[in-house]
Parts: structure tokens; C-alpha cells; sequence
């Protein structure tokens, strides 16, 4: 209290607080006499509670900084981790949500702060035994050994127990990973459940199906008291209210579960797969869609399923993907994208339409109204209600300093001018880093727009200042087999502060790419000026 300058009975009060806060998490506060206060409790539900309180209250907002700086202790970055635990994953053939990627990999990094600090978790109870011969035991193996490799750390096997478990409790649904008893027990149990409210619902195969996967994994989960986070939450309980308390009810009345209290979050992903029953119908064809979802498998249906109930007549859905599998591939044949995520940082050559996984009247009328003006040849719709021009924000963004005119140079030259001519005023790290996103980005899809305009970019923000660097190279640089001549490359560099503006800029450059009489004109300019002067009559 002293070194504090506060009174006793405000330090008495604020541990109090903490005491209850400390509560459902199964821990305490103990004094030892000289020398001081202690947290008791296992190890696994002190990491509950600092993923909880810590961590997920707002820190995936603020993980650029605190992440790379506090919780890594810089042993190793955190997109190396990422990378580590989509390769695997993806290896194992295991699929994760981008929301559950991102908590995984913040799990790992909470426990090499841990481990370095002289923390382990306890050995697995006998219920998670099992886990031991599955795949993601596997999995989770691989993980820890490559970030041992890098980090030096050596991971007991009882981390790899709490990381399989993590893997199997927040995959997209697997029956398997439960007896055969308990799982056709937990199937009669929903079916009678369901019938005693909607007693047509218990026919639709799909969506019992899908809740049967969905509530196994939540039964392993509820053994293994691992918290499963829902970002819908509160949405879900505002605006779908009946769904979310037909998925109480339905669950309440499964015995199984009987001797658990499931939490808001969990209640809320069950009734997902109710709304997306009920938005459920058949399929009809016009405009190919890819439909990215960030927030996990019942969500990702749900806005599916509403595409396919508001839009079923002018569209059919080609596949429903997270951030990280987007790909050549995946893009290949698509007319636009619905996507619940952000990709203002990300460029495409197609229309991109952000909405939420409810998919609002707004934007309903938005992505219709973008329908109906898409041409023959798929050109880029215009934001109408930008205020902002380019001639507004060029200057914000491109430099006389930051533009070049080559005769001659191999991509890498290329991409070394242009990274280090914007890395004045950034932090030593930053051209590398730069360097490393962009070909992270350019694994997932192409970043090459017709025969001679790249536009290489990081998969997020790096830099403190939003820029864009320009080369023109007179005879072309060889960017890969399938485009041996790029001639103009627009390296952009997003901001992690802000970014405004910079749709208006990245509009334009889509624009240019279907004016090759543009392009040509652009191939002549002798300085930024001309440059300039051209690039605003886009």
C-alpha cells in the first residue's frame, strides 16, 4: 500500500475484486510472508484467465504492436507463428477458422512466455488420454517442434496435450473424436429434443448432421474446459433472439450435457445452425460468388445461406473460405466477392462487397445495385458514396521520391527500390518485414493485373505512413513464367494507423488495367509530373 500511495482498505477492496474476478477460473490469492502475493491454481486455468481478461478483451485490435513487443519476448515474430501453424494445419489437412487461427496462435504465444518463464501446464486428465492417437495430436506435434526449432524452447509433452486439444475442440465438427455409443446416445438425444419443438425440423439431414459435429467437438471442449470465443455474440441475442433461445432449449433438454453451464458463446454458434436452416433453399445460377468468412462454420453458413435466400436468383456460390485459403485457385471463374472480413488492404481485379455475416438490408441493396452495373467484361464497381476524388489524396500517397523510370531490372530489383525508397521515417525492421508480407500475399493469389501492371502488396499493414512507390521499366521485368514483361509495378504500402483515401487509389489502378491506351501513354512519361498529370484522368 505504501509503495502504491494508496490506503489499506483501497488495496484490501481492489483485491476483493480480483478475488471475484479470479472465481469462475478456479484460482486464489495468497500472501507469503515476506515475499508477497501469489496466484495459486493450475497452471491451464491461469492461462484461461489471462487469455480472457488480457488478451481477448481488445488485444486482437492492438496485436501489431503488443504482440512482436511484449508477448514473444522476440523469440519469434508473430507471423512466423502464423505461417507455422497454417502450414501444418493445412498439411494435416485440419480446418480452422481464421478466428480460431488467430487464438491458436496467441495460445502458443502465451505459452512460450510461460515456458520461458518458468511455467508448465499439469499433465492431462485421463479423458484427454485419447487424444493421443488422433491426427491432430499429429498436428499439434509439428507445430511446437518447428517453433522449438526456431525459438530454442523445449515444449513438455504435456503442452502438446493442451495444444491437440485445442485442435480438435475448435475444428469445424468431427463426431469421430467421440465413442460411437456416446455419439449416437447425443444424436437421439437432439432429435427428441428438436421434436419437441419442430417436429418437421428433425428430417433436415443437414442441419442434424451439422449440429451433431458441431455439439461433439463442444462436448470435448466442456471436458477440457477450453473457452470457445464467439465475436457474434451479441448480434445473434439482439436481432435473432428466438434462434438463439431454441438452441437454449434444444440443448438444455440433451441429457449429455446436463452436468456442464454452457456459456453465451457457445449457445450462440448452436444457434447458428438454426438460422441457417431456416434461411436454407434451392439453388439457382447466375453470377459465380466466392464468399470469404473469418468467424467460423456455423457463421459462414449462415451468410451462405442468406446470399443463397436474398440472391438465389442472380447468383450461385462457388465455395465458402476463410482469409488465409484464398488462392489462384479459389478465385478462378469468380464475377465478385462477398466477404464478412475487411480486405481493403488486399487487391483484386473483381468487385469485392463487405458485409456482415447477416447480410443487412443495406447491403443487400448495395451488392444489388453493384449487380447491376457489372458490364460483360466484369469491370470494377464504382463506390457512388465516396466523397472522397483521387485527385484528393494522390499527393498523400505518391512521392517524386518514391518514382522511378528503369530501363532494365529483375523483380527483386524492382521490389528492393521501391520497398527502400518508402522505408525513411520507419523502424529498421520495417523493409523486411515489407518484403516478407509481400510474398506472403502473392502465395495466396496473384498480384498481377493483364500483361504489364503489378501491383505487389503486404498481406497487412507494416508502416507507420500509407504510401505507394512506382517503377516503370522501359523493357519489362520477367515476374514469373506466366508473365515474362510486367512494365509498371505500384508497390503499395498500407498504413496501420489509417488509410483513407486509399480505395479511391487502388479503384483507379483496377481502372487503368482495362485502358491499355492509358497504359501506353503512362510507358512514355520522362518524370513524376507527367506521371501524375496522366495517372488523375483515370
Amino acid at each position: 500500500a505504501d509503495e502504491l500511495f494508496v490506503s489499506r482498505s483501497t488495496l484490501s477492496s481492489d483485491f476483493k475484486k480480483i478475488r471475484e474476478k479470479f472465481k469462475p477460473y478456479h484460482l486464489k490469492i495468497e500472501s507469503k510472508a515476506n515475499k508477497g502475493v501469489y496466484v495459486m491454481g493450475q497452471e491451464r486455468d491461469k492461462r484461461r484467465f489471462i487469455m480472457d481478461y488480457f488478451i481477448d478483451s481488445g488485444f486482437i485490435n492492438t496485436m501489431h504492436s503488443y504482440v512482436d513487443n511484449e508477448l514473444l519476448n522476440q523469440k519469434i515474430s508473430f507471423e512466423e507463428l502464423t505461417i507455422i501453424v497454417l502450414d501444418e494445419c493445412r498439411e494435416g489437412g485440419l480446418k480452422l477458422s481464421d478466428f480460431v487461427i488467430q487464438n491458436l496462435v496467441i495460445h502458443i504465444a502465451l505459452a512460450i512466455r510461460r515456458i520461458t518463464e518458468g511455467f508448465q501446464i499439469s499433465k492431462v486428465s485421463e479423458d484427454e488420454l485419447v487424444l493421443r492417437g488422433l491426427a491432430e495430436r499429429q498436428i499439434a506435434e509439428n507445430i511446437l517442434k518447428r517453433v522449438s526449432n526456431s525459438t530454442g524452447i523445449h515444449f513438455p509433452i504435456e503442452e502438446i496435450d493442451y495444444i491437440t486439444l485445442h485442435l480438435v475442440s475448435k475444428g469445424h465438427g468431427n463426431a469421430c473424436h467421440i465413442s460411437e455409443v456416446l455419439q449416437e446416445q447425443m444424436r437421439q438425444e437432439l432429435i427428441d429434443s428438436i421434436d419437441q419443438v419442430n417436429p418437421t425440423v428433425k428430417n433436415d439431414f443437414q442441419l442434424i448432421e451439422g449440429l451433431l459435429a458441431h455439439l461433439s467437438t463442444m462436448f470435448i471442449r466442456l471436458q477440457g474446459r477450453v473457452v470457445m470465443e464467439n465475436p457474434l455474440t451479441s448480434e445473434i441475442r439482439a436481432k435473432y433472439n428466438d434462434m438463439y433461445e431454441l438452441a437454449e432449449h434444444v440443448v438444455k433438454n440433451m441429457p449429455t450435457f446436463s452436468a456442464y453451464t454452457l456459456t453465451p458463446n457457445e449457445i450462440a454458434y448452436i444457434a447458428l445452425h438454426f438460422m441457417a436452416a431456416k434461411e436454407r433453399y434451392k439453388e439457382q445460377r447466375k453470377y459465380n460468388v466466392l464468399v470469404i468468412c473469418a468467424t467460423g462454420y456455423g457463421s459462414a453458413q449462415m451468410l451462405k445461406s442468406r446470399i443463397e435466400n436474398e440472391l438465389g436468383n442472380l447468383v450461385s456460390i462457388t465455395d465458402v473460405i476463410g482469409y488465409y485459403e484464398i488462392n489462384d485457385e479459389k478465385l478462378k471463374g469468380i464475377d465478385f466477392i462477398v466477404s464478412s472480413i475487411d480486405l481493403s488492404n488486399l487487391i483484386f481485379n473483381i468487385p469485392v462487397f463487405t458485409v456482415s455475416v447477416f447480410l443487412n438490408d443495406d447491403e443487400l441493396k448495395d451488392i444489388k445495385q453493384g449487380i447491376s452495373h457489372l458490364n460483360t467484361s466484369l469491370a470494377k464497381i464504382e463506390d457512388r458514396q465516396s466523397e472522397l476524388s483521387v485527385s484528393d489524396v494522390f499527393d498523400d500517397y505518391f512521392s517524386e521520391d518514391y518514382f522511378f523510370l528503369l530501363s532494365d531490372a529483375s523483380k527483386e530489383e524492382v521490389l528492393q527500390i521501391l520497398a527502400n525508397s518508402i522505408s525513411v521515417n520507419e523502424n529498421e525492421q520495417f523493409e523486411k518485414r515489407l518484403l516478407d508480407m509481400m510474398k506472403q500475399r502473392e502465395a495466396m493469389s496473384s498480384i498481377v493485373f493483364g500483361k504489364n501492371i503489378a501491383v505487389p502488396h503486404p498481406l497487412k499493414a507494416v508502416g507507420s505512413k500509407h504510401h505507394f512507390a512506382v517503377a516503370i521499366v522501359k523493357n519489362g521485368v520477367k515476374w514469373d513464367k506466366q508473365y515474362p514483361s510486367i512494365k509498371i509495378v505500384f508497390l503499395m504500402s498500407m498504413s496501420i494507423h489509417d488509410n483513407d483515401g486509399l480505395p479511391e487509389l487502388t479503384s483507379a489502378i483496377v481502372d487503368l488495367v482495362d485502358n491499355p491506351k492509358l497504359q501506353e501513354r503512362m510507358l512514355t512519361c520522362q518524370s513524376f509530373d507527367e506521371f501524375k498529370k496522366i495517372f488523375l484522368t483515370i
